[in-house]
């Protein structure tokens, strides 16, 4: 018996995808669509929004226990995919700073390769829809 499957798994005969490879809810993860972090703000938050293309999203928060993830509905996906292509993220600075902000959150966006950082009151229009559509899944 156990050489058949050693001969098995030598010839590919077992799962395409190794179970010690997989994440703790037990399917494989692709990379993030989007990444946002916010960080900052009066309490002196640390929060991180990844989403993939499959539409799972994962919070990590230091105000929750443990990471937590949920699946975006389709519509809410392709929303997520309009937004950020109206952003055209690769076209912004990369850093839009407000030296006189205190207390504000500041978010570093990260989508097709680029990263933009900026504070609370100084996202720019086209990137707004982004962050404000990611923080929601935070609060969430």
């Amino acid at each position: 018996m156990f050489f058949v499957l050693s001969a098995l798994a030598a010839c590919g005969g077992g799962s395409a995808v190794d179970d010690e490879t997989l994440p703790p809810g037990g399917r494989p993860s692709s990379p993030p669509l989007v990444v946002l972090l916010r960080y900052g703000g009066v309490a002196g938050t640390d929060d991180r929004v990844s989403v993939d293309a499959l539409g799972v999203a994962t919070i990590v928060s230091d105000r929750l226990p443990a990471p937590s993830t949920r699946t975006l509905s389709a519509a809410d996906l392709a929303a997520l995919r309009r937004v950020l292509e109206r952003s055209e993220i690769a076209t912004l600075q990369r850093n839009y700073l407000d030296r006189q902000a205190t207390n504000a959150y500041q978010y570093d966006v990260t989508y097709q390769g680029t990263t933009v950082t900026s504070d609370e009151a100084v996202v720019p229009s086209s990137l707004r829809p982004v962050v404000e559509m990611l923080a929601k899944l935070i609060a969430a």
